[in-house]
């Protein structure tokens, strides 16, 4: 893909940023890394994970589809490298440091944000991808295995340890799940919504401002957002 183009990365975040006006452009670049990573991580460790496919997006054939730049899909060459069970560590590694890193710092400078805060976002959709792949294969103890590939990743010559930038804590709504995820660093979706006096912000389970907040508020916005996720899936 050309994302590493500074002009194409640029053009396409211009476009973007139609879809929030007036907002912070660190918010929107980030936003935009989430919606990416969100189509990547599926499209390409769920293929070597489920058909033992190498997708090198680093190389050639691999385009993003988009609408009006949101990341909708990926398009790929129908045949790709066959990826045996040993391989597979390299093939992350190679997404982290020749696709994920030059990426990473690109939109960084771009939208004047700071990398880690990008990273956190990946760490973020590894881990809805494994709780996916674990819901749909829980017999699956290979994937149990990948999932933790991350404890030991680094990137930008160690600067960031991945597995350090997200973890799961105990919930202070157990009756809702006995444990949720806390990133390090806010991604910064709320500054993307308007503030609504006497609502709270548009945060995620894993916000670190939401663990900041009283216990009786914590467990008072965990029942809110987990009641919109019951509505929207039925």
């Amino acid at each position: 893909m050309q994302l590493h183009d500074p002009q194409i990365l640029t053009s396409l975040l211009q476009q973007f940023s139609c879809w929030y006006p007036r907002c912070n452009q660190a918010a929107i670049v980030s936003q935009w890394s989430m919606n990416y990573f969100s189509k990547l991580l599926p499209a390409v460790i769920g293929s070597a994970l489920t058909l033992n496919t190498a997708i090198e997006v680093w190389e050639g054939g691999v385009e993003l589809v988009h609408d009006e730049a949101r990341p909708v899909a990926l398009k790929v060459k129908p045949v790709h490298a066959k990826l045996c069970q040993q391989q597979l560590p390299h093939f992350v590694q190679n997404l982290l440091h020749a696709h994920l890193e030059p990426l990473v710092n690109g939109l960084a400078t771009i939208g004047n944000i700071a990398p880690k805060v990008l990273w956190n976002n990946l760490v973020a959709a590894w881990d809805v991808l494994f709780d996916r792949l674990h819901c749909y294969f829980p017999a699956r103890e290979d994937f149990a295995t990948a999932h933790r590939w991350l404890e030991q990743a680094s990137v930008n010559n160690g600067k960031h340890r991945l597995r350090r930038l997200q973890r799961m804590v105990a919930s202070p709504a157990p009756e809702l799940s006995e444990q949720i995820p806390f990133r390090v660093h806010c991604c910064l979706h709320f500054q993307l919504h308007e503030t609504v006096e006497g609502q709270f912000p548009v945060w995620c389970e894993s916000c670190p401002k939401l663990h900041r907040r009283p216990q009786e508020e914590q467990i008072r916005y965990l029942y809110q957002i987990y009641l919109e996720n019951l509505e929207c899936d039925a």
